[in-house]
């Protein structure tokens, strides 16, 4: 297969992205989710698009470039002209929905692009709904963890955590108004607080902090703090309508903490098929978030096949392996010479 180890192939795989990092940046890294762990187990070359011409020289290159957040047109100009003489795939860090938003000539480029790579990388079957309008080339690349409990929680915590909002308004008030109807009264509910800047020139938009009566806001966390936060939780809740990958699925799973979210992402529904619904179905949302509050077996028994969820289907040497072995199969399909 031409795969050396965990992923490991004969060409280096090059990963463009807007991530601010010294070329051929190898960690360590706190998170082991996408892309950080396919670039530690796949040995990818990350670098900047601010780096591109110092870093990839000749041609016939392997290289995933990401869809770039900020400066989008000179980026994708830059991605358009390795296609000329490279094996270009397109990665998604994030929603595949978001450059619908960008001015007109971005989406032309971008659409122009999405039909000529050789591949794009995708996190749920759901994004194909939309991707397949553009490309019958696909890579799944789901998120990935290495890090879990050994054992199924035996206690609850007393909060319910809403992990959102992050990224679009839609994804913050909908939770807490949700959350605020089922629970009973004074039960805790801690929620993270994202302070809007007053000036962000860049595409992702940053919603207020939601206040409702009783809740708690929290501030910014570094990862480890985070996954405490999660793990000492009764359990979460993140609805939200198409704007994920899905990591967050994977986190609360890997501590076997139950959480309630949107159907439509893999890891969500795969790891929590118990609290998995419509981003939309409100009545079923609210009566799942009123048993998770007064049903504890029911609780502990949801965590419990989340843990056992996460470790049999999204562990990162599994998932980047496989990944890998897409990839060289996707590579072949291409051009049929290709043997590593």
């Amino acid at each position: 297969m031409g795969i050396n180890g965990i992923g490991k192939m004969e060409n280096k795989v090059y990963y463009i992205s807007d991530w601010n990092v010294p070329p051929g940046y190898k960690g360590p890294f706190e998170k082991h989710r996408y892309p950080e762990a396919y670039i530690e187990l796949g040995h990818w070359h990350i670098l900047n698009f601010r780096d591109i011409n110092q870093e990839i020289k000749g041609k016939n290159n392997l290289i995933i470039a990401n869809t770039p957040v900020g400066d989008e047109l000179k980026k994708l100009h830059l991605i358009n002209q390795l296609m000329e003489d490279n094996e270009v795939y397109i990665g998604i860090e994030g929603s595949v929905w978001d450059w619908c938003d960008w001015p007109a000539p971005e989406q032309e480029l971008y659409v122009s692009m999405l039909s000529k790579a050789h591949g794009i990388l995708h996190s749920n079957d759901y994004d194909l709904t939309m991707l397949k309008a553009f490309s019958k080339k696909f890579i799944k690349a789901p998120p990935c963890t290495n890090q879990y409990i050994n054992s199924p929680r035996e206690f609850l915590g007393d909060y319910v955590f809403l992990v959102n909002p992050s990224k679009r308004y839609q994804r913050g008030m909908i939770s807490h108004k949700l959350v605020y109807d089922s629970i009973p009264n004074n039960t805790p509910v801690h929620t993270l607080a994202y302070n809007r800047p007053i000036k962000f020139d860049e595409l992702l938009a940053f919603p207020d902090s939601y206040k409702m009566p009783g809740f708690q806001l929290v501030n910014y966390m570094q990862h480890d703090e985070f996954m405490a936060k999660v793990y000492n939780s009764k359990f979460g809740v993140d609805i939200h309508r198409d704007y994920s990958a899905g990591t967050i699925s994977v986190n609360f799973g890997s501590l076997g903490v139950p959480l309630v979210g949107n159907i439509e992402l893999d890891t969500q529904r795969e790891i929590f098929p118990d609290t998995s619904f419509e981003w939309n179905n409100f009545d079923a949302i609210k009566n799942c978030i009123t048993l998770l509050c007064n049903d504890t077996d029911f609780c502990l028994e949801v965590g419990a096949k989340a843990l056992k969820n996460t470790k049999q289907k999204y562990l990162s040497p599994m998932i980047v392996g496989k990944f890998m072995d897409d990839l060289q199969h996707l590579r072949k399909m291409n051009n049929p010479i290709i043997q590593n």
